[in-house]
């Protein structure tokens, strides 16, 4: 059910009392909700290159169960924007028709989708006419052999072809997810800025971080490509301000974007290059911890809900959700309650589970 809230006004439901800080419930403007833990690529940063152990069907959240857990969040928290993750959220089954669901059942002003864009090309118009306001799209390499090394099973022509199609389905907003790694994709970062001069486009530069398996797997090999183990030696990140030195240098001084211009509740930073189209973000999460204004909850494939990307603070909703209690909104709205008083200070260096889990 969608409602016409403008985004900056409070809503109704949120208790004005609690707004007092990031371990506060009325902190959390969004709920990211993982669909899935299996993903059609292999991604070196993220997995091994013989993948990981999924989830068994029974494991994950039904999209039942996942609706019900958004509408303890809309209805007692007042929490109306949703990001749908992974995984790879395309590759479950009967996507289209839950987020059709989803606009029906639960009350939304915002709902969007992270993908690889594998698959976007024939999902973007019927997502866009099914309810999905917007999307993002993980891309790490412009460059057709390096874009396939880093994902192992992807195709970049197909991907932007998404992005095309997403375009053209009139989107409010479509973005490009950059993850920075020295010696993989650092002579690219340039080149995804150029991207914004004509489309409208925001390309975020998203810092490298070592999440779970990525953080200690392959650690003899070199780089990236490699394996992420890399990231122990600290050879492979770049802060966001050799980034935007690289993208100045070629194109002149980025110009400040004042934040709320731009689509989303997210901790990207927001600039644009002078007489672009499209706008260019940094999510800056190693070198400049935005944790005293983290604004979201994360709830895992498998029903965990998490205060953190990086250090956990969880808590199982499955047994709430498959207690047997006919009324199990009020409880899943106290778990949301006792989780973000959970959330750290500042978030530790490495994570503990696996991106593909979590939904980022």
């Amino acid at each position: 059910m969608r409602l016409t809230l403008l985004p900056t006004q409070p809503p109704a439901a949120r208790p004005a009392q609690l707004d007092t800080g990031p371990r506060s419930i009325g902190a959390v403007q969004m709920l990211r909700i993982s669909l899935t833990d299996r993903c059609n690529y292999r991604c070196m940063y993220c997995m091994p290159e013989d993948g990981v152990r999924w989830l068994e069907k029974d494991q994950l959240l039904s999209y039942d169960e996942i609706i019900a857990v958004a509408n303890a969040a809309a209805k007692l928290h007042g929490i109306r924007r949703f990001k749908l993750t992974g995984g790879e959220p395309t590759v479950r089954p009967g996507l289209v028709n839950f987020v059709r669901r989803f606009c029906d059942e639960v009350e939304v002003d915002d709902l969007s989708l992270t993908t690889n864009g594998q698959l976007l090309e024939g999902l973007a118009e019927p997502l866009k006419a099914a309810g999905l306001d917007r999307v993002t799209v993980s891309v790490d390499s412009l460059r057709p052999d390096r874009f396939g090394r880093i994902t192992r099973t992807g195709d970049l022509a197909t991907v932007m072809r998404g992005i095309d199609a997403a375009l053209s389905a009139g989107y409010a907003s479509v973005k490009i997810n950059c993850v920075m790694m020295r010696g993989t994709n650092d002579d690219e970062i340039a080149n995804f800025a150029e991207l914004t001069l004509d489309r409208q486009i925001s390309v975020r530069f998203i810092e490298y971080m070592p999440l779970g398996d990525s953080a200690v797997l392959n650690l003899a090999e070199t780089g990236p490509a490699g394996g992420c183990g890399a990231q122990q030696r600290g050879d492979v990140f770049i802060s966001e301000t050799e980034a935007r030195g690289q993208i100045e240098s070629r194109f002149g001084p980025l110009l400040p974007v004042p934040r709320q211009a731009e689509v989303g509740v997210g901790p990207a930073s927001v600039w644009r290059l002078d007489g672009a189209a499209g706008r260019v973000g940094f999510i800056s999460a190693m070198s400049a911890p935005f944790c005293s204004t983290c604004n979201r909850l994360r709830l895992t494939a498998a029903g965990i809900l998490r205060s953190c990307l990086f250090d956990g603070g969880e808590i199982d909703l499955k047994p709430i959700l498959r207690g047997g209690r006919r009324e199990i909104r009020s409880d899943l709205a106290q778990a949301m309650i006792d989780c973000v008083r959970l959330k750290p200070e500042t978030h530790s260096y490495y994570g503990n589970e696996a991106m593909s889990r979590i939904g980022g």
